[in-house]
Parts: structure tokens; C-alpha cells; sequence
């Protein structure tokens, strides 16, 4: 175990004692099927015991390097097992995104191998809750059998694919195209569209890195690092700040990262596209900003330069909150060390799916980005090397043929949402198109919809429609419990992926998921599902080869071998990042502060000021914007569900919702009193935590809780989540779920 992160832990986790407890009995959702609770139990774990146990007696031990599934780090690790058993994992040094760490989700889930809500076997649903474990081979009959009836009545682009997307997308998409559909849904429409085409609109792609350690300022826009635990970015944040740089923290709520900041900036929920056009007007109007970068690396400047002369501070400090003074002083601080300052590019937070203005806000940053003139700069922002990954002989393994899309969500629809692309997709949509019979069946891996999409009694109608739904899943999720067949994939540490390129910052990088310990139950991995399902479903011919042949294909071009790859976990290519000429990979070739895509589509193309889509009522003192976000140690309803974060929260009572001091007295709310929360669609409980440390137009709940299936046992009934209180909305450009557009009313139970 990293010595280093358990230390930093052990305050939160000493002494930890899983009691027994009683569960208590919640609706499902619309009337979904309800299973029964049990206590969970669990031996007392304190570091000192711990520390004895530390060597192993006698026992075999074997190191695996591996890729840790906590989140979508995918962290690199060794992984010890002892007598055949997982005992701990050391982060790899080599890796670029988590350089030898690893955070308290990856050790503690770890342990979900050994879960006992695990599925152990594929089953098919005979009723409410109840399902009859059946063999590979009669699912994958029936499966076949059905989907082919389906989409003979209905054409395949009556079936859909959603996926949280992992290595093994490549082969996910090759299966879908070989069905003939085009409908291949991600997560992206509820965490992070926006960011991705701001970016890509504005410099050609979607996500630069930052080089922190050389930087002299940081400003992050509601990005919180130190909870969605970005290890190699804390640690470069940290080397930042021990040289002097000042780290600038813009958020409603003074969140984990505002902890690690010389400045909080509280602002408004919402308005953060206010502050970035004022800062471009103070540096544009001062004659502050990177003239030679400027004249030399963008287009449109002149235009951008008068649409921004109305964003005044003044104004500018109406819309956020934020002093005039204070707005007016970070540009110049900003301008000051350029080009060894940047704004974070963001990722989920104010510049993901979170407001109506979102789009415009990530153009905004990216346009005040280049005033500062800092890409390819020493300590500003860069577009990462990544290694050309070889592909399949395809006259020995033949691709299916294209599908043409868009698809039935509109994606890449020139007269819908032309921006957004196949593949991602609108996965609220998903639930609509069912109801109105546009989608028929559907396969659902890595994702629980059910509980990750907004307004949930819609989604579980919507997913009632359908004439078929697969899981892949190991424990029965909200999804899982309502679909018709489940195919259990074997948990990550006892299977093999397909290679991919890692998350590296500054140099080319591959890394490899494999089987640390073999299946503990009749799981398989999700490649072999694929291979072996694709046999039943006609489709045989285009997965005629084995997950090595795949890998070996796709480290051909690198001189890299698959056994290179098993031992080492992480190969570094080379091919460093080093500071330089930049290049944009846009219609001009420069940074477009006047998007020639979007004025193409008589869409706005300087960025401009857009208000949210709704506004708490100042004169209702229940009237409050929702807001959420992650906590360090927990992610989403996977983590929620495992017992040892479970009882970091319980022992820290960090499941409870974030309201001002002064709303709270004038609701007569006290710390740790219950509320109501209720919105248009949804109504929860909470306990409150009044604290100054958020915006008082807001409250803020925290992800990954209100889990209502009582099949995860652990997480069953614990906390509210933000989906239940979200209207299914699309965003007006790119169809998102604006998930922070939700005003709620707010009283003392």
C-alpha cells in the first residue's frame, strides 16, 4: 500500500467499524422491483493493524501491473496478490497520469472483487427482481434469437449501444457498425460535451494539458482537482506553488481545491462566462494581453475585441457577485504572468453539461487562454503527444461496412445538433426515443442510467418500453435490475483489455488492464462477450480474431511487443512535450476567437453573454439553485456501494447538502437539521451542513449517493442525488443536460 496516501487518509479511515445496521425501506422509483436488505458487517481495520499484517508468512506473492476502474483515470498500479488473494497495490512511477499514487478509491475498491452483491453468473429476469441464472450459451441463444426478430419488425437503428467508454470502445463501436447502427451513446451529454467542443471549435482539440510546474498562476473555473483526485495534476499544482506561483480557485462553494488556493473567488452559480468576457475586456481595453501571439497565432481578434467592450467589470460584478475591484485585479495578474499563466481547461464542473452557457464559457476560457498567449508556452497550455496505434489485417479481419448516420438522437444532424458527435450522443434521449418507439433494444455496459440520467421516473419508463435490454454489469444496478438479461463481466482485476494509449501529460504512453487473479464466479471479460455474442447474432465474421491478435495489431507500429507491455504495465515512448511554435488544428490553422464552424451554422461565433436557463427567485427565501459535485473519496454509485468509503462518509457525515448561514436561519434550519428538498420532477431528504463556505443563491449536494436499488446492499438508501430533482432538458446547441439548471424549493422537515 502507498504509505504516503494511507497516512493522508488514516484520519478518515482509523479505527473504521462496519456495525450492523438497519436498513430502511425506500420506494423504488415508479414502482420498481424491490429485493430484500441485509446488514453488512465488517472486521474493525485500523492502521496499526494493518502495519502487522504488512509482510506476508509464508505465502506466495505475485506482482501484476494493471489499470486501476475506481474512475476514468485508469491509474497505473502493481497489483500484490498473497496466496492466490488480493492484498494491495503500489502506484507505477512511470505512469504519467498518477506518477506512483494511488487515492483512496483505488485501494478501497480493491476489495469489491471479494464483493458479495457481485452477479456471479449471467441471468435472465422472469420477474420483479427475480432472475434465473442461466448458462453463456442459452443467453447468448436468446439474445440472438430476440434482437434478430427486433430488428427484422424494426431495422437496426432500432437497437442502441450506451457505454461509459473505455479501452475497449473500438470494438464496442466495430460490434454496433456490424449490427448496422449507428446509435453508440457515452456518457458525454451529462459530464463533459461542452468542454470537448469549446475546445475543439476554438484551437482543434478538444483537451490541452497545463505544464503547472513551470507556471507562475493558476486560475481554475470550478474544476476541483483535489476531488476528482487528477493525481499527477495535484502533485504538478503542489511543485507550482512550492516555487511561488498563487492558485486561484472561481466556485460557488469553497470546495477541496479552494482549500490548496491563495484566493477563493465565491461566484454566482452560472455566471462564470461573465467573468471570463470581463477579463478579455480588461486585457483588450489595457492593452495588457500577448500582442505578437495575438497578431501572429489567431483569427479575429478586431471582432472579438469589440463584442467584449460591453463586458465591463461593473457589469461583470452585477452578474457574479464578485467584486469589480477583484475582477479587474486578476486580469491584470493574470496579464502580468503571461505566458506562464493559465485557466484550466476544465472537465466536468461550470464548463461541462452544467448550464445553457456552458459552450460559450469554454470558448471564453480558451479565447482568454490565448490573450495570455500560453499554448506550447512554459507554463502554459499544450496538446499532448500521442502514440498512432496500428489496427487489424483487414483482409484477414474484415471491418464491418460504415453506418451512415445521424443518429436517433439527432447527433450530427445538420438541422438538429450538427456539433455533436456520433458516438457520444444524448443519452437522456435514450428514454424519450423508447417511449415513442424509435428505439426497441438496447445494450447497456459500464453505465447505470437508471441512476446517472436526470428525472429517473422518466428514464425507468422509458427503459420499461423496451423490448429487450442487456446488461453488463457486475452487481445488479438500477439498470440491471430491470433488464431482461444480464451478462456479467468479470470485475477488472481479473481480466484483460485491449491496450490503449495512457493518460500521459507530456510524452507518448501505452499501458495495458490484465488479469491480476483469475474469475473468482462465471464471468467473463467484455471482449470475449463481444467475440462470443457477435457468433449468435450473424455477425461472426467481423470478430474472426482473439483480443491478443487485436493487441498485437495494435502495438505493431510502436516496436513495442504485447509481453513488453504485460510486465512492464506502462511503456514510455518518448517523444517528450517541449515548448515551442504552436498549431491549432482548426478551419484557419489559428485560434479562432471567431469560430468560422459556428458562424457556418448561423450559430454565435465570438463568444457573448448568454444567461442560465433559470434563476432562483431572490424574493423566495425556499428558492435555491441545486448545485453537486464529487468528494475525493467517492466518485459514483459503484463507490458509494463499497464498504470502506461507505464509512468514510458515515463517520465524517459527508453525505449531508451545503446551504449559507443566512438561508438556513431564514428557513429556521439548523446544522443537521432535515430538509425537503422538491423540484418540478423530484423530492428527497437531507440533512443540512450551514456552513459560509458556499454561494447563498445555491445548495449543494454531493455525487454518488441516493443509490435505490436494494441490491447494493451498502449504498441502498443512503443520501439523495441530483438526477432526481433534473428535468430531462437539451441543450439548445448541443443537446446536454444543463444538470445544474435546477432551481429547487428548500424547507425545514
Amino acid at each position: 500500500m502507498d504509505i504516503y496516501i494511507y497516512k493522508k487518509m488514516q484520519n478518515l479511515t482509523l479505527g473504521v467499524i462496519m456495525s450492523k445496521r438497519r436498513m430502511t425501506r425506500r420506494r423504488f422509483l415508479a414502482a420498481s422491483a424491490a429485493g430484500g436488505a441485509a446488514a453488512v458487517g465488517a472486521a474493525c481495520l485500523t492502521y496499526d493493524a494493518w502495519g502487522k499484517q504488512k509482510e506476508p508468512k509464508n505465502e506466495e506473492v505475485t506482482v501484476t501491473p494493471t489499470l486501476c476502474d475506481a474512475c476514468g483515470n485508469w491509474c497505473a498500479m502493481n497489483v500484490y496478490t498473497r496466496g492466490g488473494r488480493i492484498w494491495k497495490a503500489e502506484g507505477l512511477p512511470i505512469a504519467g497520469n498518477n506518477v506512483g499514487r494511488i487515492c483512496a478509491k483505488g485501494h478501497a475498491m480493491l476489495h469489491d472483487v471479494y464483493n458479495k452483491d457481485r452477479v456471479k453468473s449471467p441471468l435472465k429476469r422472469i420477474g420483479p427482481n427475480q432472475f434465473q441464472p442461466i448458462s453463456w450459451e442459452q443467453a447468448y441463444k436468446e439474445i440472438g434469437q430476440k434482437l434478430g426478430a427486433i430488428m427484422e419488425k424494426n431495422g437496426p437503428e432500432s437497437v442502441f449501444w450506451l457505454q461509459y467508454p473505455e479501452g475497449n470502445e473500438p470494438l464496442t463501436k466495430r460490434f454496433m457498425a456490424a449490427l448496422g447502427s449507428p446509435n453508440v451513446f457515452s456518457h458525454g451529454a451529462t459530464c463533459f460535451l461542452p468542454r470537448n467542443i469549446g475546445w475543439w471549435l476554438t484551437v482543434g482539440e478538444p483537451k490541452p494539458e497545463h505544464d503547472f510546474p513551470s507556471c507562475r498562476l493558476m486560475v481554475f473555473i470550478g474544476r476541483n482537482p483535489a476531488a476528482g483526485l487528477h493525481l499527477r495534476q495535484l502533485r504538478d499544482i503542489t511543485l507550482a506553488r512550492e516555487k511561488g506561483a498563487r492558485l486561484v480557485v472561481v466556485d460557488p462553494r469553497h470546495s477541496e481545491s479552494a482549500s490548496m488556493g491563495d484566493q477563493w473567488m465565491r461566484i454566482r452559480p452560472g455566471t462564470d462566462l461573465a467573468l471570463m468576457l470581463a477579463l478579455a475586456h480588461v486585457m483588450i481595453k489595457e492593452g495588457i494581453y500577448q500582442k505578437e501571439f495575438v497578431e501572429k497565432y489567431t483569427e479575429g481578434f478586431d471582432e472579438f475585441a469589440k463584442a467584449v467592450e460591453r463586458y465591463t467589470p461593473e457589469w461583470a460584478s452585477h452578474k457574479t457577485t464578485i467584486a469589480t475591484s477583484d475582477i479587474a485585479q486578476l486580469a491584470r495578474d493574470l496579464a502580468a504572468q503571461a505566458p506562464r499563466a493559465v485557466i484550466h481547461r476544465g472537465y466536468h464542473a461550470a464548463m461541462g453539461t452544467q448550464y445553457k452557457n456552458s459552450l460559450q464559457l469554454v470558448r471564453a476560457v480558451a479565447c482568454v487562454n490565448g490573450l495570455l498567449g500560453n499554448f506550447n508556452q512554459t507554463g502554459g497550455l499544450y496538446f499532448a503527444p500521442k502514440p498512432k496505434m496500428g489496427g487489424l489485417d483487414k483482409d484477414k479481419h474484415p471491418a464491418p461496412p460504415k453506418v451512415d448516420g445521424p443518429m436517433a438522437d439527432g447527433s450530427e444532424d445538420q438541422e438538429k445538433y450538427p456539433l455533436t458527435p456520433m458516438g457520444v450522443g444524448l443519452s437522456q434521449a435514450i428514454p424519450e426515443l423508447a417511449i415513442q418507439g424509435k428505439l426497441k433494444a438496447g445494450f447497456v455496459h459500464h453505465n447505470n442510467p437508471l441512476r446517472t440520467c436526470p428525472n429517473p421516473a422518466r428514464v425507468i419508463e422509458g427503459y420499461r418500453k423496451l423490448e429487450l435490454l442487456v446488461s453488463f454489469d457486475y452487481v445488479l444496478s438500477e439498470t440491471a435490475t430491470i433488464s431482461d438479461y444480464v451478462l456479467p463481466e468479470s470485475y477488472y482485476l481479473e481480466r484483460d483489455d485491449v491496450v490503449h494509449t495512457n493518460h500521459s501529460y507530456d510524452s507518448k504512453q501505452i499501458a495495458i488492464r490484465q488479469a491480476v487473479i483469475k474469475p473468482l464466479h462465471d464471468t467473463k471479460p467484455m471482449v470475449r462477450i463481444l467475440i462470443e455474442l457477435a457468433q449468435s447474432l450473424g455477425i461472426g465474421k467481423y470478430f474472426n480474431f482473439t483480443l491478443e491478435e487485436y493487441n498485437r495489431a495494435s502495438l505493431a507500429p510502436l516496436g513495442v511487443t504485447l509481453e513488453q507491455l504485460k510486465k512492464e504495465g506502462v511503456i514510455d515512448l518518448g517523444d517528450k512535450w517541449a515548448p515551442g511554435e504552436p498549431t491549432f488544428e482548426t478551419p484557419s490553422g489559428k485560434l479562432e476567437f471567431v469560430s468560422s464552424t459556428l458562424r457556418d451554422l448561423n450559430l454565435a461565433a465570438t463568444p457573448e453573454w448568454e444567461e442560465p436557463l433559470v434563476m432562483p427567485d431572490p424574493q423566495d427565501p425556499h428558492s435555491f439553485r441545486l448545485i453537486h459535485g464529487k468528494q475525493a473519496h467517492m466518485t459514483h454509485a459503484r463507490t458509494i456501494n463499497q464498504l470502506y468509503l461507505k464509512e468514510i462518509t458515515k463517520r465524517n457525515d459527508w453525505g449531508k447538502v451545503w446551504i449559507h448561514p443566512d438561508r438556513a436561519k431564514a428557513l429556521g434550519v439548523k446544522e443537521g437539521d432535515c430538509m425537503t428538498i422538491s423540484s418540478s420532477v423530484g423530492k428527497g431528504r437531507a440533512r443540512a451542513k450551514v456552513t459560509d463556505g458556499i454561494h447563498p443563491d445555491c445548495i449543494f449536494v454531493p455525487s454518488g449517493y441516493g443509490v435505490y436499488s436494494r441490491n447494493l446492499r451498502t449504498a441502498y438508501g443512503y443520501g439523495v442525488s441530483y438526477n432526481d430533482f433534473l428535468p430531462t432538458y437539451f441543450d439548445p446547441v448541443l443537446g446536454h443536460v444543463m444538470s445544474n439548471e435546477i432551481i429547487v424549493r428548500v424547507e425545514r422537515t
